[in-house]
């Protein structure tokens, strides 16, 4: 997973707009195929601040790692 705070002039056509509190998030087509169950909350003192956790579907191995 990554991170990218520039968008403006780039194709983001092919992402999945998700709104977490203040934030939009831009969902990779790539990791909505895999079998995952993948949760973003805002949080922080300010409420600034995403946090994300990623498991594998109905208890099975998750297939990533977050780092």
């Amino acid at each position: 997973m990554s991170v990218d705070t520039r968008t403006k002039g780039r194709r983001l056509d092919g992402y999945t707009r998700q709104r977490v509190g203040e934030h939009e998030v831009l969902l990779d087509p790539d990791l909505l195929k895999l079998p995952v169950e993948l949760t973003i909350v805002s949080g922080g003192v300010f409420g600034r601040g995403l946090g994300a956790a990623v498991d594998g579907l109905n208890g099975a191995a998750c297939p990533i790692q977050l780092l």
